[in-house]
C-alpha cells in the first residue's frame, strides 16, 4: 500500500504519523516544494532576529515516522484520480494507493500600486523569514499591512533589531480576528511601549519606489510613510490548484466529509487546504489554525490506512500567543455581543483580561488575557457544548476548576482531567 502526502507541515505530517501507527509497513512518500526538513510554521517569526535557531523550529526527528520517504524541493503539478497518479515539476510521475493533499494555503497579495517588485514581503515559509531578517539589516524602517497575530510578532522581531516600525491596519484594532476591543487596548499599550507605530482603521493606497528600491507607501487618507520595505499579512487563500486540476469537488477549500474524505474516494485532504465546519456554529470555514490542521491530519491518517475515525469539526478561532510578554488565549466566537439569545460578561484588571460568551446554557467563546489559567478546561467546555446552567456562578468566579464540572458531570471525568 502506498500512500502519497502532498504537503510537509502539520496536517501532513500528523497524518504520516497516523498511517504508520495503523499500519507499520506501509510505503509513505510525503512531497514538499519547500528546502527545509518539517518544522513548526508559528515560530518563524523567530528567524527575523534570531531568537530561536533554525534547529529549535525543525520537528524533532524522535517526531518523525519511521522509514518516511521525505521528498524535499518536490512539487506536486498535476492529478489523475482515474489512474491514481501525480504529475511532478520535474515532468516525472508519482502513482498512488492512497493521497493526502495538505497543501496549505498560500498569502493574499492585495492589488495596489507599485506592490510588484522588491522589498515587498509576505510571511508564511521559512525562507519568507529569512527574506525579511536580510533586508532588515540594511533598513532603518518597515511597514507591515495588516495587525494580525504574525504580523504583530514579527513587528516585535524588527523593533528588537533598531528598525523604526509601523503597521498599519484596516480595523480598528490590532490582532482583529483574536481579540475585541478591550483586550485590543490592553497589548496596544504594549505595543506602544516597544516603541511600534499602529494607524488603525486605515489601508495602502500606493507603494513608491525609486528605481526597484521601496522608499514610501501612501495610505488611503493621503499620508506618506518612510519604509525601506513592506510586509504584507492580509490573510491566506486556500491552495486548490491540485485539487482542480483533479476535478475534485472545491468552494472556499476543498470539500470533505466527515471522514476528510474528498470526492473521490482514495483522496483525502487536511489542514489550511480544506473546507470544514464550525465545532461551535456549524458554518462552513476555512480554517488557519496550526492545532485544527494536527488533528484534521490525524483523523485523514488515521482513515487512509483503514482507520474509521470521524472528525467532529474546527475551532474558527482557537489561538494562543504572547505578544509584549502577555499571553492571550482565544476561543470560539468572541465577537459576539449582547442581544436576546446571547450573554457576554467581560472583566478588566489591569493588564488581565477575562471575556465569557454564553447562548442558552453553553459556553461558545472566550477571551483570557494575562492570567490564562484553566484555558483547556473552558476549551473543552466549548468543545463538547456542555450544559453549563448548573456552572454559571462557578464559571464566572475567579477560581473555577475543572473540578466544579467533573462533581456534576462523574462520567467525562477522564476528559476533561486531561484538560487540565
Amino acid at each position: 500500500m502506498q500512500h502519497v502526502i502532498v504537503g510537509a507541515s502539520a496536517a501532513g505530517m500528523a497524518a504520516a504519523e497516523a498511517i504508520r501507527k495503523r499500519d507499520p509497513t506501509a510505503e509513505i512518500v510525503m512531497l514538499s516544494d519547500e528546502a527545509h526538513p518539517p518544522y513548526y510554521r508559528p515560530l518563524i517569526p523567530y528567524l527575523i532576529h534570531q531568537g530561536k535557531t533554525g534547529d529549535e523550529l525543525l520537528r524533532e526527528p524522535r517526531l518523525t515516522p519511521a522509514n518516511l520517504d521525505l521528498r524535499l524541493k518536490s512539487r506536486a503539478t498535476g492529478l489523475d484520480p482515474a489512474k491514481h497518479s501525480l504529475t511532478l515539476a520535474d515532468g516525472s510521475s508519482l502513482a498512488y494507493d492512497c493521497l493526502l493533499l495538505a497543501t496549505g494555503a498560500s498569502p493574499i497579495l492585495p492589488n495596489i500600486e507599485g506592490l510588484d517588485g522588491s522589498d515587498v514581503f509576505t510571511l508564511r515559509t521559512w525562507e519568507d523569514a529569512l527574506g525579511i531578517a536580510k533586508a532588515a539589516k540594511a533598513a532603518k524602517s518597515a511597514l507591515f499591512l495588516g495587525a494580525g497575530r504574525i504580523g504583530m510578532k514579527s513587528a516585535f522581531a524588527l523593533r528588537h533589531l533598531g528598525l523604526n516600525v509601523t503597521v498599519v491596519e484596516l480595523i480598528d484594532r490590532i490582532v482583529p480576528q483574536q481579540l475585541d476591543a478591550e483586550s485590543a487596548a490592553i497589548f496596544s499599550e504594549a505595543v506602544a511601549k516597544a516603541g511600534i507605530e499602529t494607524i488603525l482603521g486605515h489601508t495602502i493606497k500606493q507603494v513608491n519606489r525609486r528605481g526597484k528600491k521601496v522608499t514610501s507607501v501612501i495610505l488611503d487618507d493621503g499620508r506618506e510613510l518612510k519604509a525601506d520595505f513592506v510586509v504584507i499579512g492580509v490573510g491566506v487563500v486556500a491552495n486548490l490548484d491540485l485539487a482542480m486540476a483533479g476535478g475534485l469537488r472545491v468552494a472556499r477549500g476543498l470539500q470533505v466529509d466527515k471522514r476528510l474524505c474528498t470526492s473521490d474516494q482514495h483522496i483525502f485532504a487536511a489542514g489550511d487546504v480544506v473546507e470544514t465546519w464550525d465545532i461551535v456554529s456549524g458554518d462552513a470555514i476555512v480554517s488557519g489554525i496550526w492545532t485544527n490542521a494536527v488533528t484534521m491530519g490525524q483523523i485523514a491518517g488515521d482513515n487512509m490506512a483503514g482507520g474509521n475515525s470521524t472528525y467532529a469539526g474546527a475551532f474558527s478561532l482557537l489561538n494562543a500567543m504572547e505578544l509584549g510578554g502577555l499571553p492571550v488565549i482565544s476561543v470560539g466566537e468572541v465577537h459576539r455581543t449582547t442581544s436576546a439569545d446571547i450573554e457576554v460578561f467581560a472583566e478588566r484588571h489591569g493588564s488581565n483580561y477575562r471575556k465569557l460568551v454564553f447562548r442558552g446554557d453553553r459556553l461558545i467563546g472566550l477571551i483570557l488575557v494575562g492570567q490564562i489559567e484553566r484555558a483547556g478546561v473552558y476549551q473543552t467546555l466549548i468543545r463538547e457544548k456542555a450544559n453549563v446552567s448548573t456552572l454559571r456562578r462557578e464559571l464566572l468566579g475567579s477560581r473555577f476548576h475543572y473540578g466544579h464540572y467533573i462533581l456534576l458531570q462523574p462520567k467525562k471525568i477522564d476528559r476533561y482531567v486531561m484538560a487540565g
